[in-house]
């Protein structure tokens, strides 16, 4: 009876017996109801700005970092040339 316990089932359980397509389903629940009561979060532009930023920096250093740090560049330079570009792609939308 112990050796029935310690032995794991090969068979997939739960959600991940389950379809694709009623995983999807299931998801897509879960997503609609928590707009529906508010707890669901929703991007600003600035935010959504930021964060795509934040990956091409990750991406960029992790990138860097595999090629052996040939970079010169310190880790703080990326931030500045972000801000700089913002500012430039505001003011050209601004003017049209």
């Amino acid at each position: 009876m112990a050796d029935d316990k310690t032995q794991k089932s090969s068979k997939p359980r739960g959600f991940a017996a389950m379809d694709a397509k009623r995983q999807r389903e299931i998801a897509s629940l879960g997503g609609q109801t928590a707009h529906r009561l508010g707890k669901a979060h929703r991007f600003s532009v600035e935010e959504a700005r930021a964060a795509g930023a934040a990956g091409h920096r990750t991406r960029r250093q992790q990138q860097e970092k595999a090629a052996g740090g040939l970079s010169a560049s310190p880790a703080g330079a990326d931030a500045e040339t972000d801000d700089e570009t913002e500012s430039s792609d505001e003011a050209e939308h601004a003017t049209k």
